[in-house]
């Protein structure tokens, strides 16, 4: 991220993940347990593991397939962190003798537990869950940080929280959006499904993200415009408007937002002006919608500006702690790096909470 909405404001530099407990995060479920079904939902708690890595360690455990165990979103290695996993119930007598050792240990410090919590009608899928509720201590910070971060809270609080994606959605090595990119030109993407969807996905975020800075950039990130698409905060239909001057005030309280193209073959389009700058951003990467039929990647649409009306800032022996909640599907560290601005908050994380 290259823009902010609080860019008049100085930040407060630090380092984020100095250690796994200095980033908490607690996954919020989407529906209650129905006590009964073919699915054994469990709570695991884990720390210094991804989810992909408790996944396929209880998958050798219980002798099934890792793709048997469902999962709402994925978790950050450096931290600590709970979300819920759903099995199939034949696993349920292993799982009961799982639960009953408090911590399975690895290397380098790394542990997790399990707890049953009961029987459901489905499997767990990315996206069933409600948003994550974060603790994030920061080390190393501009000693000034009190003062500092209160112009920066009240400013998001009043001109809303920009939806990026994090670095974290682009690997390692930053790149693989290109990937996605030269896979989309050519009609294919080698590997496994799970790096084709990792490619293409990347892509999809990059065009977003370029969107949603021009926009900002433009001085656009609060107004509504002729042909853009609508979705009700925090959640709830999408619609597209052809009247601004009907939206702008509902738009002004949190009550919609604009929703950001993630552009595919079947992504419900803009209209007019909203969506002449959607067209500049495909034309800028020289792709078009019917480019992402070929790898059957079908779009939808991303809330742009979201409201934070339950951040706390408090200090930890000196350092300061924020406690958040943010929707499915959204980072921690962009929210950060608003206070930050220093880029920091993206090192030491190979998955970030995110559905």
């Amino acid at each position: 991220m290259t823009v902010f909405i609080t860019e008049r404001f100085k930040g407060i530099g630090g380092d984020m993940r100095t250690y796994p407990e200095d980033f908490s995060v607690c996954e919020i479920p989407a529906y209650d347990i129905t006590g009964q079904g073919e699915h054994i939902f469990v709570e695991v708690s884990k720390k210094k593991l991804t989810t992909q890595a408790v996944i396929e360690e209880l998958a050798r455990i219980l002798e099934i397939r890792p793709q048997d165990i469902g999962h709402a979103g994925l978790k950050d290695r450096q931290a600590v962190t709970s979300q819920r996993l759903s099995l199939p119930e034949t696993v349920l007598p292993q799982l009961q003798s799982l639960a009953e050792h408090p911590v399975v240990e690895g290397r380098e410090g790394a542990s997790w537990r399990i707890k049953i919590l009961g029987r459901h009608n489905n499997k767990l899928r990315p996206g069933h869950l409600q948003g994550n509720h974060f603790c994030i201590r920061l080390r190393n910070v501009d000693p000034q940080w009190p003062e500092l971060v209160t112009p920066i809270a009240a400013a998001l609080s009043e001109h809303g929280f920009a939806n990026f994606y994090g670095t974290q959605r682009f690997g390692h090595s930053g790149n693989n959006a290109e990937i996605g990119l030269k896979s989309l030109r050519e009609g294919k993407v080698f590997g496994p499904k799970w790096r084709k969807w990792l490619m293409i996905s990347a892509l999809q975020s990059q065009l977003f993200n370029d969107w949603l800075e021009n926009r900002i950039r433009d001085g656009l990130f609060e107004t509504a415009l002729v042909g853009d698409v609508f979705g009700k905060l925090p959640q709830g239909g999408i619609f597209y408007s052809l009247e601004p001057a009907n939206e702008q005030p509902r738009l002004e309280v949190f009550e919609i937002s604009p929703m950001g193209p993630i552009f595919g073959y079947k992504m419900f389009k803009a209209q007019a002006q909203a969506w002449e700058r959607e067209q500049a951003v495909l034309d800028r990467y020289d792709v078009k919608l019917e480019d992402f039929r070929r790898l059957k990647a079908e779009g939808s649409r991303r809330r742009c500006r979201l409201k934070i009306d339950n951040l706390k800032i408090s200090n930890k022996d000196g350092d300061p702690l924020f406690e958040f909640t943010l929707p499915a599907g959204s980072y921690a560290s962009v929210l950060l790096d608003e206070f930050m601005k220093n880029g920091s908050s993206y090192k030491s994380s190979e998955d970030e909470a995110e559905a």
